[in-house]
């Protein structure tokens, strides 16, 4: 086929579907991926939640029990501790990133040579793997050989166990986490206060603005609808963090840096209770939407309240 002949199969093809129907067809093959890819397996996922079936008993599932999995696991204390640690990691590497970030890009704002070579340097944490910075944290945080109490032995101060005491370690993996992040957080404000308008800035310094007011009644006001943003992608991913667990606490000790995902981790993978993994993961699911949800309407009451609407 020619590429007039080309064109003309197009125009036809768009003539007979119109835009809307061409368009539902070029995205059809996608559309089908996502659906095999991605909803099949979570309706898998809410059936196998429903029944009862743990590998270590049987290769298939016992029977259907409905819903006690999930009662199972609202009256599972050590999964309700899992859930408070996660809240309080969430919540705590959320906030730093957000005003470390925000800190950063104001700090870092501008196309200088040294700002760009700045960025580039502050960025390199986000590029590391999530698996290689939670190796690189676990041994610099080492008791006994790690750089961090080497420094402090130096300084004459006694080093604490950083990954071994219960409150430290999961300090040490807000920091982890917030050192790894904050760059996304940084990026995603220089390129909003870049593309902010001047004129409203300009005019606030003429009329006798101070800079810290210009800052809190005008820039923080048109960056809301982005911040907003940010902190959701943010909080639903601390949520689900389990890399740097994995490979620096792996939970411990005891279970004082059991995240939610690290846990569903240890029923489905290391003790075989496939459905209770399951059950666990809706559960997780469902939070994290009404996490989500919850930002969006947030960040649609402000677009309207800046719309004058």
């Amino acid at each position: 086929m020619t590429a007039t002949g080309g064109w003309r199969f197009v125009e036809r093809v768009e003539a007979r579907l119109g835009e809307r129907g061409v368009l539902a067809l070029l995205l059809a093959p996608a559309i089908v991926v996502l659906i095999a890819a991605q909803f099949w397996p979570l309706v898998y996922s809410a059936w196998i939640s429903l029944v009862d079936w743990s590998l270590a008993r049987s290769p298939e599932p016992r029977g259907f029990i409905g819903l006690d999995n999930y009662a199972k696991a609202l009256g599972d204390t050590v999964f309700l501790g899992s859930v408070g640690t996660t809240v309080v990691f969430a919540l705590a590497t959320t906030t730093i990133q957000m005003v470390l970030g925000f800190a950063l890009a104001c700090l870092t704002l501008g196309e200088s040579g040294t700002v760009r070579i700045s960025r580039t340097i502050l960025l390199l944490p986000m590029v590391i793997a999530p698996v290689a910075v939670g190796t690189i944290w676990r041994m610099m945080l080492s008791a006994r050989v790690g750089p961090v109490n080497g420094l402090l032995r130096a300084l004459g101060i006694q080093g604490p166990d950083w990954l071994g005491d219960p409150t430290l370690a999961l300090v040490s993996l807000i920091v982890i986490d917030a050192w790894e992040w904050t760059p996304f957080v940084m990026i995603i404000f220089v390129a909003a206060l870049s593309s902010m308008p001047p004129e409203p800035l300009r005019a606030a310094a003429v009329d006798g603005a101070s800079r810290w007011q210009i800052l809190r009644l005008i820039i923080i006001p048109l960056l809301m609808p982005v911040a907003i943003l940010v902190a959701m992608f943010r909080l639903v991913d601390a949520l689900l963090t389990l890399d740097v667990v994995f490979t620096t606490t792996f939970g411990g000790p005891g279970f004082a840096t059991h995240t939610l995902s690290f846990w569903i981790y240890q029923q489905g993978l290391r003790y075989f209770n496939i459905s209770y993994a399951a059950a666990t993961s809706w559960i997780l699911l469902i939070a994290c939407m009404a996490v989500a949800a919850g930002f969006l309407v947030w960040r649609g009451r402000i677009a309207r309240w800046q719309s004058g609407r």
